[in-house]
């Protein structure tokens, strides 16, 4: 574990990966697709900042999110939650571009999917960073 100052960066981006991933849960709820979608991506990419500053005291920032998930496979090598939250992060942000940028609909069953993921990586956060 990092520095008491990266710990508590940690949290923070826990914090604000709680607070995407319980806005997705909601908007999932009121059937609000793309916003549900949104807040779960923003919910996994903050759950990967989260760990990975609480493991190496640092989170990489790019313009091209796929270098994020490749960051999250180093960070957790040999750790057992590794291919799953690589998983979860990859189709989140492979639906990144569609969801924020496109005309493309966003539907219940792809939202559901993208919200369990962003539920995958926040809980894992929470295990490191706790």
């Amino acid at each position: 574990m990092a520095e008491a100052d990266d710990r508590n960066r940690a949290r923070m981006y826990l914090e604000k990966a709680e607070a995407f991933l319980l806005a997705a849960q909601n908007e999932e709820d009121n059937r609000l697709w793309i916003p549900a979608a949104g807040m779960a991506i923003h919910a996994g990419i903050s759950a990967k900042d989260a760990i990975a500053t609480a493991l190496t005291g640092r989170t990489a920032k790019s313009d091209d999110h796929r270098q994020a998930v490749r960051e999250l496979e180093k960070i957790l090598a040999g750790h057992p939650e590794q291919a799953r939250a690589c998983r979860a992060l990859g189709e989140l942000i492979a639906e990144k571009s569609t969801v924020e940028y496109t005309h493309r609909r966003v539907g219940a069953s792809k939202v559901q999917v993208l919200v369990r993921r962003a539920e995958t990586l926040v809980d894992l956060a929470r295990t490191v960073v706790n």
